[in-house]
């Protein structure tokens, strides 16, 4: 009975000691995106929680603005202003319910334009969001996170405090931080977790083999 007891505290422990969803997915993006601000952590987290933020009404409109957007992207590409990025997808925030999907998988033809616009589209109008309130809730747990493990970051007291007077003022959909756009040049859509796996992901995986 008392190596039964030892063993649950143990286990309790070892449990306590492991760090959260959230502050895993936190650290795993600064990992993989060293040069992220607070602002790129909360548009991870509000992009997992909100999707695209936004229906899209008009697919023709979107289309359009994906093909303009991929002509730039090439042309960038071309002139060797940037490298295509290594990293072809990536789940965002805690959760994962959605996942960014690089441009470049369509420039290097392992993705349709089609297939993307259409998976973007049927993403940002039925996937799964929670409401703006929730999502705010959920933005403070994150904050105080942040607050608590995350001082080091470059500018995050100001960026918290700006990120605060937004989002009390209903203003939740940000853009990527300066620093970012700088360092990675973003060029991608987001998609929902279960369109991503079932119908990308296999397309984005067989090429790489």
């Amino acid at each position: 009975m008392r190596h039964s007891t030892l063993l649950l505290l143990s286990l309790l422990f070892l449990l306590g000691c492991q760090p959260s969803p959230r502050k895993s997915a936190i650290s795993r993006q600064l990992q993989d995106y060293p040069e992220s601000r607070i602002q790129d952590i909360y548009k991870s987290f509000c992009q997992d929680n909100l999707g695209p933020g936004h229906l899209i009404p008009d697919p023709e409109y979107a289309r359009n603005y994906l093909r303009t957007e991929l002509a730039s992207f090439r042309e960038d590409l071309d002139s060797l202003r940037y490298d295509v990025p290594e990293l072809k997808y990536y789940p965002v925030g805690d959760q994962g319910n959605y996942v960014r999907v690089d441009l470049s998988v369509v420039l290097e033809g392992r993705v349709s334009e089609e297939a993307l616009l259409d998976a973007f589209v049927r993403s940002a109008n039925e996937g799964r969001t929670v409401s703006p309130k929730a999502w705010v809730d959920k933005w403070h747990d994150i904050e105080g996170i942040l607050r608590k493990d995350f001082r080091d970051i470059p500018g995050a007291e100001d960026d918290l405090e700006r990120l605060d007077s937004l989002v009390s003022a209903g203003e939740l959909i940000m853009h990527h931080s300066p620093a970012f756009e700088a360092a990675y040049h973003p060029h991608y859509r987001i998609v929902a977790k279960d369109i991503f796996e079932a119908e990308l992901k296999p397309l984005i995986d067989r090429m790489v083999q």
